[in-house]
């Protein structure tokens, strides 16, 4: 989603609220199950472009023991300033326009076309950030995981017998298909 704050820009002071309503965000990064659902603030302060506001939603993640996806719900705390910068509006003109000044990251994309606001791009952000670096689904009550039924100490102990027995190495789920092709690949023709 796209909004245009050009009103909001012109004036110090100035509040508006805006009601997040995406659809679920899919992309080689992050697959949202749900919705984006939340509100948003933005506010001129003077110098200063300041967004405020949460959102909601679930991912899809990989568990770290077995492989299996399960969801994992998402709460974005969103708080965020930008300085603001006057410019001249042309040369034979005593106007000025308002420009947001965005941090040059070669790794992010930018939130900012001119006083369009990227909502998405931001949304997307603040989703891989709040994702976890070694996903675990939830345990049952006797600590198991919930996907693969299994303590996580007997997967431990699983993984280091098959260390010691390259042969008997059970295959991760997430890679059996792989394996698969790499074993036809293998046989003589």
């Amino acid at each position: 989603m796209r909004l245009d704050i050009t009103e909001l820009l012109r004036e110090a002071g100035k509040q508006e609220k805006y009601e997040i309503q995406e659809p679920p965000l899919v992309d080689e990064d992050i697959e949202c199950t749900q919705p984006v659902e939340g509100r948003i603030t933005f506010t001129n302060a003077g110098g200063t472009l300041l967004i405020k506001g949460e959102a909601k939603t679930q991912v899809a993640l990989p568990c770290s023991r077995c492989g299996e996806y399960f969801e994992q719900p998402v709460e974005l705390t969103i708080d965020e300033a930008f300085e603001l910068r006057h410019e001249s509006a042309g040369p034979r003109t005593l106007q000025t326009i308002t420009v947001v000044e965005e941090d040059e990251s070669p790794v992010a994309a930018r939130l900012f076309d001119g006083s369009v606001f990227e909502l998405t791009e931001m949304l997307r952000q603040y989703i891989l950030l709040d994702e976890p670096t070694r996903p675990l689904p939830p345990e049952l009550p006797d600590e198991r995981c919930a996907h693969c039924l299994r303590h996580a100490a007997d997967v431990l102990r699983g993984l280091a017998l098959a260390a010691e027995m390259p042969e008997e190495k059970p295959l991760n789920p997430a890679l059996a298909k792989l394996g698969q092709l790499l074993e036809e690949k293998s046989k003589p023709k």
